[in-house]
């Protein structure tokens, strides 16, 4: 699906979840989560690798402190975003369905130094979403 029509589906489901919550801020929630979820997997596609590296059927890790490189792809398929609203507010979160192996990703372990995917997607997007709630907040 793309990102496009997955957006539009979100909103239109959030629509009808609870009339107490505006369009702008339904709108601003649904397309962050959706922004940061396809930043993560592009940025995991793009990654520079270390090719001094090279681990069991030929994988390369990503360079330290940069999102993982993709070996099998589970963890980029695995990255999504899902938009709640509850007692008229709009919370929404992007994120792995997997658990554990993101989290080691994302933060290290003593025997790797972190591959942060989801907050240097979030970092690169401070300004993208800084800008947008501006557009759709007037502020």
């Amino acid at each position: 699906m793309s990102f496009e029509k997955d957006v539009a589906r979100f909103t239109k489901a959030l629509q009808k979840a609870d009339k107490n919550v505006d369009a702008d801020t339904r709108q601003f929630v649904t397309m962050t989560a959706a922004k940061i979820e396809q930043t993560a997997k592009q940025e995991m596609r793009n990654t520079a690798i270390d090719t001094s590296k090279t681990y069991a059927k030929g994988h390369h890790p990503s360079q330290e402190g940069n999102p993982p490189a993709p070996d099998t792809g589970t963890l980029m398929q695995s990255v999504t975003h899902s938009v709640e609203i509850k007692k008229g507010s709009a919370e929404g979160y992007a994120g792995s369905i997997l658990k554990g192996y993101p989290v080691y990703l994302e933060y290290g372990t003593s025997k790797m130094k972190p591959r942060p995917w989801l907050s240097f997607s979030i970092i690169k997007l401070q300004s993208w979403i800084a800008g947008y709630f501006r557009e759709i907040f007037g502020k």
